[in-house]
């Protein structure tokens, strides 16, 4: 049974390639999408999983945010050890087979344990995704990896809104967890052959204190990302496709800036994304404008926290700059539909 956690080796004629490390952030970037696709596609169905169940929508978020936050640091521990590649596949599995299982869920009490087992696929993604990243290409070109990265979660947060309005609008609200269903098996076999074999022997000491300025800017800007894209849904009285529209401009901003941004530091990101908010312009272009500042911010958090480790603690790292992204999604979350109940 050792072949079942086993690291299989790439093809030799794949890791001789000299874009070899760029199919490797290719493949993570799967995981990218679609872990922010789900986080962000559901926001459009809550209504209507809402009315379905009769029950209150937001712990079908907050219980996929906390078990996922609750398990990112230990399964960077786990994939250290263990080995990325093999935790990140398997993860894949669990994602996708925990989908199968919303799309059939017969109560609200069956989705949402369907949710918490899709956060502990989500959890081995995530935990696993900067680190393979980071170790993938060479230093000089880890800002604009990180970058392509982000760019994929902020393509997938983008696609959640468009595709979760039309989804549930014509198919219903099973629909926006069947579509992780093919997303999830395609990225299991382009792990399986593009990603490199991982396992390094971890160093002994603590993450220091220099990871925690990062970690900070990760989660303020992750909170400002979806507490919009919690309240909109809620508060616009257009039809969904229009009000998906609107909803995607902020993550478009965040993936643009986060591919093609690499030169700007924080602070002309922070100063951006408070510009946007003031701005006398119509909303869609004040969500893209701030996408853009969070765009910025976002990567270069994370790129601080992980120069901050050891290349052998890169999976503690990863996990750490994923929790700070739950936590601050989850208070997004939260603040969002705080302000929902107060005002409705």
């Amino acid at each position: 049974m050792n072949w079942f956690v086993t690291e299989s080796p790439r093809p030799a004629w794949i890791a001789r390639r000299s874009y070899a490390p760029w199919l490797v952030i290719a493949t993570v970037c799967f995981g990218a999408f679609m872990g922010q696709l789900d986080a962000s596609i559901v926001t459009l169905a809550f209504p209507a999983m809402s009315d379905h169940f009769h029950a209150n929508p937001e712990w079908i978020s907050l219980s996929y945010l906390i078990t996922l936050v609750a398990l990112l640091v230990p399964m960077g521990r786990i994939a250290d050890r263990l080995g990325r590649k093999i935790v990140y596949i398997y993860g894949f599995a669990v994602f996708t087979g925990a989908s199968i299982a919303c799309v059939y869920a017969p109560g609200f009490d069956a989705l949402i344990a369907a949710r918490v087992a899709q956060a502990v696929g989500a959890a081995m993604l995530q935990a696993n995704s900067v680190a393979l990243v980071i170790t993938a290409v060479a230093p000089e070109q880890r800002r604009k990896a990180l970058g392509v990265q982000a760019a994929a979660q902020a393509a997938g947060l983008a696609a959640g809104p468009l595709l979760g309005g039309y989804l549930t609008e014509h198919h219903g609200w099973q629909a926006v967890f069947a579509i992780n269903v093919p997303i999830g098996l395609v990225a299991m076999i382009a792990g399986h052959y593009l990603l490199p074999r991982t396992k390094t022997k971890p160093e002994k000491g603590k993450p220091t204190w220099r990871v925690l300025p990062g970690l900070v800017g990760v989660l303020l800007a992750y909170a400002a990302l979806f507490a919009p894209m919690t309240l909109l849904p809620f508060t616009m009285k257009q039809p969904l496709a229009h009000i998906g529209f609107t909803t995607a401009a902020l993550p478009l901003g965040f993936a643009v800036a986060a591919t093609l941004l690499c030169k700007p530091g924080i602070r002309t990101g922070v100063l951006i994304t408070a510009i946007a908010v003031i701005l006398p312009v119509p909303q869609v272009f004040q969500l893209v404008t701030a996408g853009v500042g969070l765009g910025i911010v976002a990567p270069a958090c994370t790129k601080r926290v992980m120069a901050a480790l050891p290349e052998a603690s890169a999976g503690v790292g990863s996990g750490l700059v994923n929790v700070a992204r739950g936590l601050g999604t989850a208070l997004g979350v939260a603040v969002a539909t705080a302000l929902i109940h107060t005002f409705q």
